[in-house]
């Protein structure tokens, strides 16, 4: 609950262990320390070696002022390196201090904490252990093996070196805050109150602000409506008391969400981020919140407040790129995307949101020099080289996308639309068998993918092959029952084949369920009752199919048939000449003039004409 508990108590003790390396409360007796780079007294020439002195029992030892220059070199060595944050040099330097001086329980604590940014718990507590061992009198040295006590969760062990803190210093103000801790990680909650609220009566506790904070922290983890009110009393006495405490507005706006009052935390938070200097804390949790609204504006505002401060400001740029993308700002989003990929060239991330932009924004040729940057290796390779190849083929470079896509699928098969890509593209070449040979190859890797089977299927529709495309849509719906594109071709299918139409009506009716302004479904539909010869329904769909789809030939054809089952022969003719100029393929245009010219030709012989009279059946689909 409380990060203090754990790795926390090393800061303040940082300032603390930058002392000499042969400090101890000791020292009074030991012969004076000097530190090497101010003293010259401590500095012998390189060219001479340490002198041996005889002891009186007999036994040779160096000379103890060179001991102490040693140590007092390696100790420096250490702290500079620590300073540069490179720990593991640190650790070198300070296990030679030791050797030089092996009473000496500050280069101990100095271990201690280097090897706690390394994670090596066990190394970091032998060496508190070793410090506290030499110096029982040191509070720093209890402290710190109180903390990694407590970071192992060894609640005894550490309560005994807390507990010893307030034996050797009564007024202490951390022992008391880590004493806390410990009962309220226990669930003690009464106990931690109970040791924050003497830190408020320690006359050298100057903080009591953070005091307020951990008795609202520990009583807004009890559920009862007294502790409650009692959490909320303390968090706004610890913001009266600092009103610039992040962390106490961050946490009483949490404890607000966690009884439901959103807008009142929501509220705490907009006051504080106006009347403070923002806090990048309250930035990140506002501007989700905003994102969430969709009040993009506002979280725009709260992102550039951490885009300041964040230390991966990348990621807090990239999410203002997306912003402006959501919003349509186009140009901005560009510029953004393009000065961050200008700091992370690397990242395939921005340049796939990059290239989607220049997408967006009908810029095909760099859209598709960014997508085709994308190594194979990415996770967005597959994406990105079925838009580079979807773009080629929308700039007339059909042969080029082909190839991209090959090259593509030699290089990841496991990337399923890549797949689904270049048998559309072989589609539009009327290959229909070599579509079908990739999409075989890509169902036999993923024989699960629903979208894939679906284009296999279409593709045997390209082919004749009804019986392979019932057989492949019923296999899509198996794998995925609301999969619409494969209820409608399903069903279009057998209204094709006039085969099974009442379970085909079915079908249609439940992708209408499913995407009811679909206008390919609603003209499924239509055209099965039309089958039916259910006339007068089926134009109710047609129509509808009609006004959602009204550059679409087949389903104008479709209405044009319908009304003319109705004798409504002016709308049909409209419909049919509108079916025709839509049409693209030469051979189907003159289908549909036939029904115009069939039916002219009927007006001439007989002013009035039965509905029964039958007219050119309408081309597939």
């Amino acid at each position: 609950m409380f990060p203090y508990t754990r790795t926390g108590i090393i800061a303040p003790l940082l300032l603390s262990l930058t002392a000499c390396a042969t400090f101890t409360s000791q020292d009074a007796d030991k012969a004076p320390y000097y530190e090497a780079s101010f003293y010259d007294r401590n500095r012998a020439p390189a060219s001479l070696t340490p002198q041996v002195i005889s002891a009186n029992d007999g036994q040779a030892t160096l000379d103890p002022l060179y001991m102490r220059t040693q140590a007092d070199y390696y100790f420096a060595m250490g702290e500079a390196y620590a300073l540069e944050g490179n720990s593991i040099k640190a650790i070198e330097a300070f296990k030679l201090t030791l050797i030089y001086d092996v009473n000496s329980p500050t280069v101990n604590m100095r271990l201690a904490a280097e090897f706690l940014k390394q994670g090596m718990i066990s190394e970091s507590l032998s060496q508190a252990e070793e410090a506290v061992k030499k110096d029982p009198n040191n509070v720093d040295s209890h402290l710190l093996l109180g903390g990694l006590y407590s970071s192992m969760k060894l609640y005894p062990r550490a309560m005994e070196q807390y507990q010893t803190v307030m034996k050797l210093q009564p007024n202490n103000t951390e022992a008391p805050l880590y004493i806390g801790a410990l009962y309220s990680e226990q669930k003690q909650s009464d106990k931690a109150v109970k040791y924050f609220e003497a830190l408020l009566k320690n006359p050298e506790y100057t903080t009591p602000y953070l005091a307020h904070y951990y008795i609202g922290r520990v009583r807004m983890e009890q559920p009862e409506a007294k502790y409650q009110k009692a959490a909320e009393s303390s968090l706004k006495t610890a913001l009266k008391m600092k009103p610039d405490f992040a962390d106490g507005a961050l946490t009483l706006g949490m404890l607000y969400t966690k009884q439901k009052q959103e807008a009142k935390a929501l509220a705490l938070y907009r006051t504080f981020q106006k009347e403070n200097s923002p806090s990048p804390k309250i930035a990140d949790v506002l501007a989700q919140t905003y994102i969430e609204q969709g009040n993009y504006d506002l979280a725009y505002e709260q992102l550039e407040v951490l885009e300041q401060s964040s230390d991966e400001p990348l990621n807090i740029k990239m999410k203002m790129a997306l912003i402006l993308i959501e919003q349509k700002k186009y140009d901005v989003a560009t510029e953004k995307l393009e000065q961050i990929l200008k700091e992370a060239p690397e990242s395939d991330k921005i340049r796939f949101y990059l290239a989607a932009v220049y997408e967006e924004t009908r810029q095909s040729e760099k859209a598709i020099r960014e997508f085709k940057k994308i190594p194979a290796s990415s996770t967005y390779y597959g994406e990105a080289t079925v838009h580079a190849a979807y773009l080629l083929k929308g700039v007339g470079r059909l042969d080029e996308a082909i190839d991209l896509v090959s090259k593509g699928l030699a290089e990841r098969k496991d990337q399923p639309q890549v797949y689904a890509m270049y048998a559309s593209l072989l589609d539009e070449k009327n290959d229909y068998k070599s579509a079908a040979k990739v999409l075989a190859q890509g169902l036999e890797k993923f024989p699960e993918n629903a979208q894939l089977r679906f284009y296999y299927g279409t593709i045997n529709d390209r082919m004749g092959n009804k019986d392979i495309v019932v057989s492949e849509m019923k296999k899509v719906l198996e794998l995925d029952p609301n999969h619409v594109q494969g209820m409608n071709y399903l069903a279009f299918t057998w209204a094709e084949m006039g085969q099974n139409l009442p379970d085909a009506e079915k079908l249609a009716r439940r992708a209408m369920e499913l995407e009811p302004t679909d206008g390919y479904v609603l003209d499924t539909l239509g055209w099965i009752l039309y089958k039916q010869a259910k006339f007068g329904e089926s134009i109710k769909f047609l129509e509808a199919a009609h006004k959602y789809q009204g550059t679409v030939s087949v389903i104008a054809e479709h209405l044009g048939d319908a009304y003319y089952k109705q004798s409504m022969v002016e709308k049909a003719k409209k419909m049919y000449r509108k079916a025709a100029d839509l049409e693209t393929d030469k051979r189907k245009v003159q289908e549909i003039r036939n029904k115009i010219t069939a039916i002219e030709k009927q007006e001439l012989n007989s002013p009035r004409m039965p509905a029964s009279t039958p007219v050119a059946e309408h081309a597939e689909k």
